[in-house]
């Protein structure tokens, strides 16, 4: 049983100081049965390589099926969130390729998704019903030529047409535009 410490009454040892601390043998064995911090990097690294060496390979044929052509199709900088893909009007392309919470790769559905997106940007650099059509055609042609394979709750709709429903990205639907859920890009 401890006793109630009294108003003002001063301890010899703060019951901090009083506790075990590890000698440095001990320090040292524990930091070394960890692993390094820099084999996560490496090993998102060989998957980042692998993904970008595919993408754009992949790029480079859809590109070359409907006349199009970019600069570099490049990986987004670490801690960009705001957007999948982005296409520059000089023609470089970059592709998240990890989903920004958990630092996971994102489905290979996704990237050539997003890629099919981006790549439709070179000849149309909005959502207009030209681009949303182009768009379209491309994810369509990587659907036949194997790289689009996306799950069976993606069949419907490709994620990046949700870009055109009213408001998002805080533009307008062009006039006389509709899209219903079930309607597919032709």
């Amino acid at each position: 049983m401890t006793r109630r410490r009294l108003p003002g009454e001063r301890r010899l040892f703060e019951p901090d100081e009083m506790a075990f601390q590890p000698s440095p043998q001990v320090r040292l064995r524990r930091l070394a049965s960890r692993a390094p911090a820099r084999a996560g990097r490496d090993a998102r690294w060989e998957e980042d390589l692998k993904s970008m060496t595919r993408l754009r390979r992949w790029g480079s044929d859809l590109a070359s099926c409907f006349g199009l052509s970019y600069k570099a199709l490049d990986p987004e900088r670490d801690g960009v969130v705001g957007h999948y893909g982005i296409c520059y009007e000089d023609g470089l392309i970059r592709v998240r390729l990890r989903h920004a919470k958990t630092r996971r790769l994102l489905k290979e559905s996704s990237l050539v998704d997003t890629l099919c997106h981006e790549l439709a940007h070179l000849r149309y650099m909005d959502h207009s019903v030209r681009f949303q059509r182009l768009y379209g055609r491309i994810l369509e042609k990587a659907r036949q030529l194997g790289y689009y394979r996306p799950g069976p709750g993606e069949e419907r709709k490709p994620r990046q047409l949700d870009l055109f429903e009213a408001g998002a990205c805080g533009a307008k639907p062009a006039p006389g535009l509709r899209r219903s859920e079930n309607a597919r890009p032709v």
